[in-house]
């Protein structure tokens, strides 16, 4: 296993914020555009048709929209007063996907191990040691996906987001009773349920399987509890991965929050978030950005939400371990140290599974493929890509291949949720080779910017010299 430096938490003030949304995209989103309009309304009727007006006037595409994948890194750093406050206590990614008006949110562990400055160190020291730019590259080097926009938010403001709201409905999906640090609290800890370990006071906090309605405070406990009290059921919650499934559970509750029409009706409710936003906030989000953003998922059904944890269950991608350096509890990949290859099949085919998380079977006539000249002879991807879409395909881009120099005709599967006739089927009609999952790891990794490859498609065919269709139009 990979040795593991842990730097002394920095206590210098980098920037107070933290964070675990999807929804605090939309809810952020809502907040600015619907608090821009009240502003300057003169009358509470024309609100609405306000809002329409402005989010109509960015047509731009965001960041990601032409490829069909909008990518969201969502983090949370406890900031200011917390130990450890550079720290990445929650790290996610939130995909928008426009043609299926799908969002899904992956979770990564925090203790995942990555190489940083030539060492091994958890990926939550990232943003610590080099700031937003370090933490995105480590992000997309772990999920093989390009991020195109971040937002923070600290304790504070995640605390007081809901409170401005009133209150969030949270699914408690079962019992447990966790332990939360006592000196956080906002009032004491009834002294029966202290608890004195190592590290300081903790205080038992219970909580029962259904739906309750939390305030601010509430929240943040549930979703940051690691530890839970002796003779707690449920002990798989005291896992960073339990946490995680947390963590979305309560960014589902805020989103319909925020987005109901007895917060985006409120303007004392939008004055105060948008005030708070302003104070706790990081994002490169621009207005404009923001509206189209909420176009693109605003109307979203909770059907149309996957949730997905990188985590250590029978099925998992990763387990724990202990460092031989430090002794410290680290999380690794299953595939081998340093080897991602899994988590990037998993975040590039995450919209092929269901809301519950399962696999789904693909319609074969939904079966997306991106078609790429790999030869010099123009038309022969075209020609490929209209005999595909006869057979009911659907061809998501047509263009030319990083390189010119295909001999053979090569496919590349990027949904691993397919029935594997559909490869042979491809194969068939194109005349193709199919390439090794880890040809495909190498494939992608070369458009690093994505700027040529469809990450999105269930399949890219490169084009070979070998190809035996006549050309019918140009690349």
């Amino acid at each position: 296993m990979p040795e593991i430096n842990e730097p002394v938490a920095e206590k210098e003030k980098v920037f107070d914020h933290r964070l675990w949304v999807i929804p605090v995209i939309l809810a952020i989103t809502a907040s600015l555009l619907y608090w821009s309009v009240y502003r300057t309304a003169s009358n509470t009727p024309s609100v609405l048709g306000q809002l329409s007006a402005l989010i109509t006037q960015y047509d731009t595409p965001a960041r990601g929209e032409q490829k069909d994948r909008v990518n969201v890194l969502l983090l949370g750093i406890g900031g200011e007063g917390h130990d450890g406050g550079t720290l990445t206590d929650s790290i996610m990614v939130a995909s928008i996907k426009p043609s299926t008006q799908q969002v899904a949110l992956l979770s990564l562990p925090r203790d995942l191990v990555v190489i940083i400055n030539d060492e091994g160190r958890k990926i939550n020291y990232a943003y610590g040691l080099g700031g937003m730019e370090l933490t995105m590259d480590k992000v997309s080097e772990v999920t093989g996906l390009t991020i195109h926009y971040y937002v923070l938010l600290d304790f504070s403001g995640f605390r007081q987001l809901i409170d401005d709201v009133n209150g969030i409905d949270v699914t408690v999906a079962q019992d447990f009773v966790g332990l939360y640090g006592a000196k956080e609290l906002s009032t004491p800890c009834p002294k029966r349920n202290l608890y004195y370990l190592d590290d300081g006071p903790y205080c038992a906090v219970e909580f029962t399987a259904g739906t309750e309605q939390m305030d601010g405070e509430r929240a943040l406990i549930y979703a940051r509890i690691r530890k839970l009290a002796p003779g707690s059921p449920n002990g798989d919650e005291g896992s960073d991965f339990a946490r995680a499934r947390r963590q979305q559970a309560v960014l589902q509750g805020f989103k319909d929050k925020v987005l109901s029409a007895g917060t985006v009706l409120n303007p004392t409710k939008i004055s105060n978030l948008t005030s708070d936003l302003e104070d706790h906030l990081l994002t490169n989000i621009e207005l404009w950005e923001a509206s189209r953003i909420l176009q693109l998922a605003g109307s979203i059904s909770p059907d149309h939400i996957i949730n997905q944890t990188v985590d250590d269950s029978t099925d998992g991608l990763v387990h724990t371990t202990i460092s031989t350096e430090t002794g410290a509890s680290v999380v690794v990949p299953n595939a081998g140290d340093y080897d991602y290859s899994e988590i990037r099949q998993l975040a590039r085919t995450i919209f092929t599974l269901q809301a519950t998380g399962e696999g789904e079977e693909i319609d074969e006539q939904k079966i997306t493929v991106q078609v790429l000249n790999g030869t010099n002879t123009v038309g022969l991807a075209s020609a490929i890509a209209g005999q595909l879409e006869q057979q009911g395909y659907t061809v998501s881009n047509v263009g030319n291949a990083l390189t010119r120099d295909y001999a053979t005709t090569t496919i590349y599967q990027l949904t691993s949720d397919i029935d594997a006739g559909v490869a042979t089927d491809l194969q068939s009609k194109s005349h193709g080779a199919l390439a090794s999952s880890r040809q495909t790891e190498t494939l992608l990794s070369l458009d690093s910017d994505g700027s040529v490859l469809d990450s999105g498609a269930d399949f890219i065919i490169i084009v070979g010299s070998d190809a035996t269709t006549t050309p019918t139009s140009t690349e």
